[in-house]
This record gives structure tokens, C-alpha cells and sequence, in this order.
């Protein structure tokens, strides 16, 4: 009876002890998670494709618990031997953290290949150097219009500009790019200037059938402004009631050219009427 009481005396104080090394360890990860920790947060709102500047960011002290995974806690991460090293993958809404995850390193030897957001493409245009050059830099938001020309059914000369894609981040100008703060801009004689935009792959396929059918035209949005509009197709008709739009056929001789030509710009505005009203 005597040896049967001291074995419950024993589990009895190895439980206690279990107990209270259970407790000890809860309170010291709360303890943990409860610490004050150092992270980096938006000052302001930072656009998505920014580089990222210490005037867009600041300090703030929160609960270990608090801080966001990957989460930077230094200023100096976001420079490189006194110069801005990172650029925004998404933006960020003013207080909120700075992640690792959600910003890249500005690295030259690979172009614009690492400010593409994710599940976008890069594709490039060539426009009037009038109609980008100290309008368009990278970092702009733009819309692309397409104007174009087809034969409707009852064989009249259709004129129409239908907006193709919105809300583009503009990822290069000719050789200035995202993320390329050493840019030193060149004089040069070419009269048209490259600019590469981040689209979806639907937007790309849209876009280059435009190319081929008709002219693209670009208009800039206004900063912060990412809304996307159910625009749908102005034509001539629509500006200029009276006009014309009857086909002189005497133009063209070549019947089976003529013939294409309406096919193929028939096919384009169905397209480009379809996808740009979605």
C-alpha cells in the first residue's frame, strides 16, 4: 500500500512538472510573438512598377505577431551602394508593409524581364516619337485604341475607333525602363520610339491582330486610375452624321483584292468589337 502511494506521489509531481514546463513554453512563445519588431511600411501609395524611393517609406514598431511574412525590416534593403535597388511588383496602399515577396531587385543585365508583373506579358509598339516623347515614361498607365476601316453588309465604307485594351503599365520607353535609374537619355535622329507595355496574353493576341489590321493609338491615363470602362466602338457616323460612307469601287480594279481587304477587315472589327466590350 505504502509503495503503491509513493509511485502516485511520483507521477503526481512528473505530472506537475510536465504541467509547468507546458506552461513555461506558452508563455515564452507568446512572449516571443508579443515582442516589438521593426518593419517597413508605404508612407504613401506606391504604384505598382515604382521604384521604390525612402520618401515612399518609414518605419514602424508592431507585435512580432503582427508582422507580415517576409516582412523588411531596414531601409538599406531597398538601396544598393546609395542607390534605389527595388521596384513594386503590386502596389501598396499607404501603412501598408513592405514584403520581400511583393517587390524585385533592380538587376540591368535582365532588361525589363523582372518588372513584368506576374502572368503578364511584354509586348512592344512602335510609335510617332510626337506622340510619346515627354508624354509617356515608364511607370504610365495607358489605353490603346484601335482605328480602323471595314465594309459593313450592306457593302458602305465603315470608319470606327474601338478601344482594344486599358490600364497597360508602360514598362519601357525605347531604352528607359522600369527599374533602370542609371538611364542616361541620348539624343537621337529616329523620328519613332518603341514602347513596351505589360499585358495579359488575350490583350497580346488582340493587340498584334490589330496591329496587322488597322493603326493603334495611345492615350495616357491619369495617375491612380485603374478603372477599366465597357467602352464600345465610335464610328464616323457618330461624329459627322451626314457623312459618307459609300466605297468608290472604281479605286480599286483588282476584284479578288478588294474582296480580301473586306474580308480581313471584317474579321478584325468582329474580334476587336468582341473582346473590347468584355
Amino acid at each position: 500500500m505504502q509503495k503503491n502511494f509513493i509511485i502516485a506521489i511520483i507521477f503526481a509531481v512528473l505530472a506537475a512538472l510536465f504541467i509547468t514546463l507546458y506552461l513555461y513554453d506558452i508563455e515564452l512563445k507568446n512572449k516571443k510573438m508579443s515582442e516589438p519588431v521593426k518593419v517597413i511600411v508605404a508612407n504613401t501609395k506606391i504604384e505598382q512598377g515604382s521604384i521604390i524611393e525612402t520618401s515612399m517609406l518609414k518605419e514602424k514598431t508592431v507585435p512580432k505577431e503582427y508582422a507580415q511574412p517576409q516582412y523588411v525590416s531596414s531601409m538599406e534593403y531597398f538601396y544598393d551602394n546609395g542607390k534605389p535597388s527595388c521596384i513594386a511588383v503590386v502596389s501598396f496602399e499607404q501603412d501598408e508593409q513592405i514584403t520581400a515577396s511583393k517587390i524585385l531587385s533592380i538587376n540591368s543585365d535582365f532588361g525589363i524581364s523582372n518588372s513584368i508583373p506576374s502572368g503578364n506579358r511584354a509586348i512592344t509598339l512602335i510609335f510617332n516619337q510626337n506622340e510619346v516623347e515627354g508624354i509617356i515614361k515608364p511607370g504610365s498607365r495607358v489605353d490603346l485604341i484601335s482605328v480602323m476601316e471595314y465594309e459593313s453588309k450592306n457593302q458602305t465604307l465603315v470608319e470606327a475607333a474601338c478601344v482594344i485594351a486599358q490600364n497597360l503599365l508602360v514598362l519601357a520607353v525605347d531604352d528607359n525602363f522600369i527599374g533602370n535609374p542609371n538611364n542616361i537619355k541620348q539624343e537621337k535622329i529616329s523620328v519613332t520610339v518603341p514602347v513596351t507595355m505589360a499585358v495579359s496574353l488575350k490583350e497580346a493576341q488582340i493587340i498584334l491582330f490589330a496591329q496587322e489590321k488597322s493603326s493603334i493609338k495611345m492615350v495616357l491615363r491619369p495617375t491612380a486610375d485603374f478603372n477599366v470602362e465597357n467602352a464600345v466602338p465610335v464610328k464616323m457616323q457618330d461624329i459627322i452624321s451626314d457623312a459618307s460612307g459609300k466605297i468608290n469601287r472604281h479605286e480599286i480594279t483588282d476584284t479578288k483584292t478588294l474582296k480580301q481587304i473586306q474580308q480581313s477587315q471584317k474579321e478584325a472589327f468582329e474580334i476587336l468589337n468582341k473582346y473590347s466590350s468584355k
